[in-house]
């Protein structure tokens, strides 16, 4: 993302600038959710919700057709997982990440004091040409338990090979309990 004030050109991934007058800085992550629009509305009635002016192909429509499916992700040069589809969506959280898949089936993974939950809904915004139609990826909580509750935690949910690329060190979880974790 591009700071038109300073700029400078933020890695969404782990939010640190590049290039620009804030080079090297990082952004605080902010828990977010990326959920479905009829979940959201139920949680907040009166919340607002950013449109955009202008859109390639209309609003709701996607120009990357495919792209979650491919074998190999669109203008990416670097290494691949060796173990699972470079474009398999996964839940990461700091140094951890659990597959897609492994969340569907359990639909809830504790691990210490975070809670990570799958419910099924959502349509997958790079799947097909319109969002409306494309497979369902569902919506993914992630949360940390307190004295106070569960509060949503800072996650991201992405590709493999973007987990790969920059936490190569990184855990991917693809059973649970893990029977053996990879990348």
């Amino acid at each position: 993302m591009l700071n038109f004030c300073s700029f400078s050109k933020f890695i969404g991934a782990m939010g640190e600038a590049i290039i620009g007058e804030y080079t090297g800085t990082r952004l605080k992550m902010l828990p977010s959710r990326i959920e479905a629009f009829g979940r959201f509305k139920k949680r907040f009635p009166n919340g607002k919700v950013l449109a955009p002016a202008r859109t390639f192909g209309g609003y709701g429509s996607n120009p990357y057709v495919g792209y979650d499916s491919s074998k190999y992700p669109f203008l990416y040069k670097g290494p691949l997982p060796k173990d699972m589809s470079a474009t398999a969506r996964i839940v990461v959280i700091g140094e951890e990440a659990w597959t897609l898949d492994v969340l569907k089936k359990h639909r809830k993974i504790e691990k210490g004091d975070l809670v990570i939950t799958w419910e099924p809904g959502q349509n997958s915004a790079l799947d097909t040409r319109s969002i409306s139609k494309g497979k369902d990826v569902g919506n993914v909580v992630v949360q940390r338990k307190t004295s106070d509750g569960l509060v949503d935690e800072v996650h991201d949910v992405t590709f493999a090979f973007v987990f790969k690329a920059f936490k190569p060190n990184g855990t991917v979880y693809k059973s649970w309990p893990p029977k053996n974790a990879g990348s």
